[in-house]
């Protein structure tokens, strides 16, 4: 019986690996310009004899799949560790061998021999085990990697601005991708999209005036920064603009103040009897998605609106004369935002589907892009505005720190003046560019762990998102190496470094459009990290349940950034400071805050977010003060948040060994007992905000309740049978790491919430009033606040409610059902 077994499971390998070659003859990515492309194999002087490799591979894969029926009783026995000591191919540790770079282009093969010791280029690796999830090469990558490599990254990415669809974008796409193919990555490309993009007119630039009683201009808004050193900027850095802002011009006497914008802003406005219909409006940055504030303005009927920054979050020292930047990170009075107001992700002109050559667009008065102007301006321009201002003085709560008498409005102080605002944005369909690393996997090549970092930037971007994208320069330099050292991971790791991602996540969005079906079927995680550092008191991490595992323990092997502060590892700097999700580790607050939003909203991937943060309990501000200013420079990281790139290099540890662990573990590093916790509290928040609203309506959450504990019981039965499994053969693990990538994936509905149809994630999702807040149970919630707020009787509403947490209760249990043993409906 042992050597039966034995046999059974080498075949098992055998066919997993093999029946992967057959599939993938050709890159996994079909857009790449190497020569083993689809065209290249399937037509010209070598199709014939690729036909016949087909046929042969496929004749492989039938006589797999027909020994495999025969013999599925014996793959799925649970077999003893006594019985498999001579068995290599389902020990726990396996010890691999990677061939060149121009063998591994032939495809993969079912050979399971040692690496020699001693062979030029190669080593011996091991596969990590047990609770080990890093084994040989997380060490390995730990010291391969430097900080002095991200500065010197950091500092080329910086050197001038990125903005999308310009030339400096494109320079730097094609410098990433001559890189990556210079570390070793097997395939690399740049994957071009043509979307609709907003950019200033740089001929006539946005700008807000004040003109007096005979129509004299006295004040004209600025259009870009005062420069530190005198010298001009160059064409590389856009003026002061908000991309989408639809072009027009705005000439008023009446201009209301609404705080930050929000939804309740607003409100309050309304019931101090100031309308806004008609009327220009003024907001500041902060506490919300800068898009959110023009919603709000435009379904309150407001003509136009001005956002600025205030001191009181962008330099509180500010009124005591305290310094700003170069000589702190408070943002000097010249300091202007720039910034996307879309409230969709992806190009607006091809909702739902890609942008590829060809495909049709929406006519721009379908597309759902802001209807008003809007323009932003610096806290030394919004002054000159606030001062000419009437009307009551707002709430105390309302006021920022510049030296002036805030109040409401909507008359301006001096009879016969007026508020002009002109805004001359060009909206074009131009390229933007992906660019796609492949490391293939030498086990399951079909199985994806992705790393994202969107490349372009408003100016210089030292922070978002050049921080990241450096740290990740030097993450994939790492990989590199330990590829030469012959190393190979199990599964496939995929680097994008997206395009258009400050428009709202357009290269992302028309990716994973793109390949949407095969990411349902393949992806095992998206790793996101949009900028690495803001501030550097504390990580902040929000992600998906089933992520949880693999960061907590990524963190307990990575060696601490400073150990001046008395912490060997990042898991106890980590967890004895003071953190943004306290007291938990980790919040589920994914929101929309970045390129991580497409893959857990269409197709419900794991993903996670992080970024070195600022004590919370000292500041309070929701952007950091340097935020898409030009003075988010290089100099501004070296001189000030980051000098020696520890916490970048902390930061990349962490992502690498995340990454690693998901990539090399036999068995998934995944705990849906994680989920079970969640789900749990997605229960109890909606019982504390709506319960008794609900009660009176008569709609009950029992349901909800039992089905997440059928997903509890599950969970449980699932993480029994891993714990009393002795060994586990190639195809048994396969199909437990399927139930696990299947798990969140359940969450996606194709109608989405109805109220935000593109909300397709029904557990995870986006507050409807902030996309930077995140909300569990988003259609739900949808539903609830509209049926709260309605004034009269609404059955309709809360028939929405019940049909919103009969859809939600429906995609807890398929997740339920996707943890059952696979032998059992």
């Amino acid at each position: 019986m042992r050597s039966r077994r034995c046999n059974v499971s080498a075949i098992a390998q055998c066919f997993v690996s093999c029946s992967a070659a057959t599939v993938f003859p050709i890159p996994l990515f079909p857009h790449s310009s190497s020569p083993l492309s689809t065209h290249h194999l399937l037509s010209g002087r070598g199709a014939g004899m690729n036909v016949v490799a087909h046929a042969a591979g496929v004749v492989a894969l039938l006589v797999g799949v027909m020994m495999l029926a025969l013999l599925q009783l014996s793959v799925f026995t649970e077999v003893a560790a006594s019985e498999q000591e001579d068995c290599n191919t389902t020990t726990t540790t396996t010890t691999i061998t990677t061939t060149t770079t121009a063998e591994s282009q032939q495809g993969l093969s079912c050979s399971r021999d040692q690496a020699k010791p001693g062979a030029p280029g190669q080593e011996t690796w091991t596969r990590p085990s047990g609770r080990d999830y890093f084994g040989p090469a997380g060490d390995a990558v730990i010291q391969e990697m430097k900080a002095e490599n991200i500065e010197k990254y950091l500092r080329y990415f910086t050197s001038q601005g990125h903005m999308a669809g310009t030339k400096q974008d494109l320079e730097q796409a094609e410098y990433l991708k001559k890189m990556w193919e210079e570390q070793g990555l097997d395939q690399v490309f740049l994957q071009p999209y043509n979307v609709q993009l907003s950019h200033p007119d740089l001929a006539r630039p946005n700008k807000v005036f004040l003109l007096d009683e005979a129509g004299q201009v006295k004040f004209t808004s600025s259009v870009m920064e005062e420069p530190l050193d005198g010298v001009p900027y160059d064409d590389s850095i856009p003026p002061a603009f908000l991309a989408f802002s639809p072009a027009g011009t705005v000439v008023t006497d009446k201009l209301v103040y609404v705080n930050y914008g929000l939804y309740e802003d607003f409100l309050t406005a309304a019931q101090a009897g100031v309308s806004v219909e008609g009327r220009l409006v003024i907001a500041k940055f902060g506490r919300g998605f800068r898009g959110d504030k023009i919603f709000n303005a435009q379904r309150f009927k407001a003509a136009g609106i001005i956002l600025y920054t205030d001191p009181h979050d962008y330099h509180p020292e500010w009124q005591s004369g305290g310094a700003a930047y170069p000589n702190s990170f408070w943002l000097p009075g010249s300091g202007i935002q720039r910034g996307s107001i879309m409230w969709h992700d992806g190009d607006p002109t091809t909702p739902g589907y890609p942008s590829l050559d060809g495909v049709y667009r929406l006519p721009e008065e379908q597309t759902d892009t802001p209807r008003i102007p809007a323009h932003t301006v610096s806290y030394n321009d919004a002054l000159k505005l606030l001062i000419n201002m009437g009307g009551q003085e707002v709430p105390e709560e309302w006021r920022g720190a510049l030296n002036v008498t805030y109040r409401m409005g909507p008359s301006l102080a001096r009879r016969g003046w007026q508020v002009k605002l002109e805004v001359n944005n060009v909206k074009r369909i131009v390229p933007t560019y992906n660019v796609i690393g492949v490391l293939r996997g030498s086990e399951e090549p079909d199985r994806y762990v992705i790393y994202g970092n969107h490349r372009d930037s408003w100016t210089f971007g030292s922070c978002d998102p050049s921080s990241a994208t450096a740290t990740m320069m030097e993450m994939v330099r790492s990989y590199g190496v330990l590829l030469s050292r012959g190393w190979r991971p199990r599964r496939s790791i995929i680097f994008g470094s997206w395009g258009a991602g400050e428009y709202g996540f357009f290269g992302t969005t028309e990716f994973v459009e793109e390949y949407l079906k095969m990411f349902e079927a393949r992806a095992v995680a998206h790793l996101n990290v949009d900028l690495a550092i803001i501030q550097t008191y504390n990580l902040l991490v929000s992600a998906t349940p089933l992520l949880h595992k693999v960061i907590k323990e990524a963190t307990k092997k990575t060696p601490a950034p400073e150990p001046g502060l008395g912490y060997e590892t990042l898991w106890e700097h980590w967890t004895q400071r003071v953190r943004a999700a306290s007291p938990d580790l980790m919040d589920y607050s994914l929101a929309s805050l970045s390129e991580h939003s497409p893959f857990y909203q269409m197709v419900g991937v794991p993903t996670s977010y992080m970024v070195w943060e600022i004590n919370f309990e000292e500041y309070d501000w929701s952007d950091y003060p340097l935020y898409h200013t030009t003075f988010e420079d290089f100099d501004a990281m070296k001189n000030l948040l980051d000098p020696e790139f520890r916490y970048h290099l902390a930061l990349g540890r962490l992502w690498a060994l995340m990454g690693l662990g998901l990539a090399d573990s036999k068995i998934l590093p995944m705990d849906p007992e994680d989920e079970t916790v969640m789900l749990r509290k997605l229960v109890a928040g909606l019982r504390q905000d709506y319960g008794d609203v609900m009660q009176v309506e008569g709609v009950t959450l029992d349901p909800l309740e039992a089905v997440v504990g059928r997903f509890e019981k599950a969970a449980r039965a699932f993480n029994a049978k891993l714990h009393n499994l002795t060994s586990v053969p190639p195809l048994l693990a396969r199909q437990l790491n399927d139930q696990l990538m299947l798990l969140e994936k359940c969450y996606t509905h194709g109608e989405g919430s109805h109220h935000r149809p593109y909300m397709k994630n029904m557990v995870f999702g986006t507050d409807n009033m902030n996309q930077y807040g995140g909300w569990l149970a988003p259609g739900v919630r949808d539903a609830l606040w509209e049926a709260k707020r309605c004034s009269a009787s609404c059955p309709q509403a809360w028939q929405v409610v019940q049909q919103q947490l009969s859809v939600l209760q429906a995609a807890i249990n398929a997740a339920a059902l996707a943890l059952k043993d696979i032998q059992y409906m």
